[in-house]
């Protein structure tokens, strides 16, 4: 029997042909929602990203460049794993939580302290370890962290979950940190010897034959003076919008070789890092886009290892229509083509159901016009049925 003596009622099949039956429509309802559940799941292991990979692949990319590779640390993995969970949990990307917190206490509570300088780097919908390094690294502030020399420690996680309905993905948090390291004391000043060599002198009569050591302590070395701290009023300060988010970055030179520098707008208080530059020192604020950033000011604050604290303000007049026209330029970091995929699929289920009732559409016109009734075999309530079950299939995977 060929295949159309399957699909379309003939004689040959005595107008009975496989497709219009009840086996075929259960078939038919297996795959269709036995797919429409899987593919959740499916998605999720074909996204599936090692996190001990992307820190490898991050020590590579700093290594190939002769700076030290990271330290895996495990506070910073906790750390990294609450912020993560905390974002899948809430829906949210970005690097301050809904109730306006950046990673910097999570850390702090997680033992991680006291830190000299922190980072963080997050990602989201990525399938594989090498896209999301890549994506890392052609976007200039997180190349910044990846291979910035001031960092020490890594810790990075990643969670894999339902971000929001309908939307399964992967969140990365990669966590950049140095302690803060107590100078060592200072070397013991050097003195001579208490025994010094003999020295002898003609023996007078009845003289001890040797001299009463003499000894002269050599005084320790001055230590180097602290060069003071100065922070350059010469402040850049421009507005990007990423993800939704409205970033004010930030780039200030201070002299003098700061331990800490950290920088304020309204209610949020980061950490800069070193920049490229000498004395250069950058950091980004993250506001939601209806933030009314005008008439505002930046703080920034600079200490050293004597102790020493100053503080410059910068006044800073961001409008709501800059950042919106500052969106065309911003830094769009690639997304996996995962959602494509997923889209791809219900477009073929869709096909496939068409299909279906096409065939079944055909086969009552050959019915009624052949004037054949046939027993047990009717094709309206399959039609009716086959239509109720795409239109809820194709509902539940659109909205």
């Amino acid at each position: 029997m060929k295949l159309k003596h399957y699909l379309l009622a003939s004689k040959y099949n005595d107008y009975k042909p496989w497709i219009i039956t009840t086996p075929a429509l259960a078939v038919f309802c297996l795959v269709i929602w036995g797919l429409r559940f899987l593919m959740p799941s499916l998605s999720l292991a074909a996204s599936s990203i090692d996190a001990s990979d992307l820190m490898s692949r991050i020590n590579a990319e700093r290594t190939q460049r002769f700076i030290p590779a990271l330290i895996t640390n495990g506070k910073l993995i906790n750390a990294a794993i609450g912020k993560a969970q905390d974002m899948m949990t809430r829906s949210y990307f970005a690097h301050v939580d809904p109730d306006g917190n950046y990673v910097w206490p999570r850390i702090e509570a997680a033992g991680y302290t006291p830190y000299l300088t922190l980072g963080e780097n997050l990602a989201m919908d990525f399938t594989s370890a090498s896209d999301m390094v890549s994506a890392w690294m052609n976007s200039p502030t997180h190349r910044e962290n990846i291979v910035n020399p001031k960092f020490e420690d890594q810790g990075l996680a990643t969670i894999a979950g339902t971000f929001e309905p309908d939307h399964d993905t992967i969140i990365a948090v990669s966590l950049f940190g140095a302690l803060y390291k107590t100078p060592a004391p200072p070397a013991p000043p050097a003195y001579a010897s208490p025994y010094t060599t003999p020295v002898t002198k003609a023996r007078p009569p009845y003289a001890t034959p040797y001299t009463t050591p003499v000894t002269t302590p050599v005084p320790a070395p001055a230590p180097a003076p602290i060069a003071s701290l100065a922070i350059s009023k010469d402040i850049k300060i421009n507005s990007t919008s990423l993800s939704g988010h409205t970033l004010v970055n930030i780039d200030v030179v201070i002299a003098g070789s700061p331990t800490l520098v950290t920088a304020r707008l309204k209610t949020q208080s980061i950490t800069l890092i070193a920049g490229r530059s000498q004395g250069e020192f950058i950091g980004s604020f993250t506001f939601d886009p209806t933030e009314d950033l005008s008439h505002q000011t930046i703080s920034v604050e600079a200490r050293n290892n004597a102790g020493t604290k100053i503080t410059q303000d910068f006044p800073v007049d961001i409008q709501s229509s800059q950042a919106a026209s500052a969106a065309t330029t911003a830094i769009a970091i690639p997304i996996s083509n995962e959602a494509g995929i997923i889209n791809i699929l219900r477009i073929v289920f869709g096909i496939f159901a068409l299909i279906y009732m096409g065939f079944l559409i055909v086969d009552a016109v050959i019915i009624r016009r052949a004037k054949v009734k046939r027993a047990g075999i009717h094709p309206n309530p399959h039609i009716l049925i086959l239509f109720l079950i795409a239109v809820v299939t194709l509902f539940a995977n659109w909205f």
